[in-house]
């Protein structure tokens, strides 16, 4: 088999799945590590891949945008296993901040069914009418510019209500999570307000289905931060997450062990 043929099939085997190793491409291909080394660094060069300890992960294109209630129903068991694992960083009567979007719907509704009494901020119309609901949590929205799209708040009057507030866990939402561009949006009024409860929380815990690794929207909301908890459900592709790790980023998998 030529070169240019073999790295051929090892870009179209990373358009179909997340990562490879070097052991299943030498025996793939029958020939020595050495030489898909060489191919790995060559198609890293060319954007291709991202090389990491053992194999390679898949660079993928850049995520389109759907609105809010397409996103309602898109990958929703994932949304769910993530919303669960996120329970054991909430503590009764504490104040917490959710971040706008469809998994923060999820989070919302966990949230009313396991506690009684917690103060939320969010800048999300469809999180508020959810956690407004329970008679024991006191719920701060923080109101502006309505952008109906995503049915939340932005602007700079949603901006000085935040900067009044602390909270003690900010529950961050993004489109995208990758180690070359960080965490990024689609929605360009939404950053301003994610970067400012960034700011004023205690501690940051970014939930974000498999589906969303390794991925970019097109405005970055921050580099990847080493102290924020990294929370998704149990598809991640264990050499992605092994990746974050050498990172130096904790990325929890639901019924996995996290790796720090």
């Amino acid at each position: 088999m030529f070169v240019n043929e073999r790295r051929e099939q090892i870009t179209e085997l990373l358009s179909r799945r997340p990562s490879v190793t070097v052991a299943e491409l030498t025996g793939l291909f029958q020939v020595s590590q050495e030489t898909i080394r060489k191919d790995l660094e060559y198609l890293e060069r060319q954007g291709v891949l991202r090389r990491v300890h053992g194999g390679a992960l898949s660079v993928k294109k850049m995520q389109t945008y759907a609105s809010l209630p397409e996103r309602l129903e898109l990958h929703r068991e994932n949304k769910m296993e993530i919303s669960r694992a996120a329970m054991k960083y909430v503590k009764e009567g504490e104040s917490i901040a959710l971040d706008t979007g469809s998994t923060a719907c999820e989070l919302a509704l966990m949230l009313v069914r396991s506690f009684q009494k917690l103060t939320v901020v969010t800048a999300s119309l469809p999180v508020f009418q959810i956690l407004s609901e329970q008679p024991g949590f006191r719920v701060i929205l923080a109101g502006g510019f309505y952008y109906p799209g995503e049915k939340c708040f932005c602007g700079s009057l949603t901006l000085d209500l935040i900067r009044q507030i602390h909270v003690s866990v900010f529950f961050l939402m993004p489109s995208a999570v990758s180690l070359d561009f960080g965490i990024s949006e689609h929605v360009g009024e939404l950053i301003e307000v994610q970067r400012e409860l960034i700011k004023n929380a205690d501690q940051v815990i970014v939930l974000a289905d498999s589906s969303k690794f390794e991925t970019c929207a097109g405005l970055k909301v921050c580099d990847l931060n080493p102290g924020f908890v990294y929370l998704t459900d149990s598809g991640l592709d264990e050499k992605v997450q092994e990746a974050y790790r050498e990172f130096s980023c904790t990325v929890i998998r639901e019924n996995c062990s996290s790796s720090s």
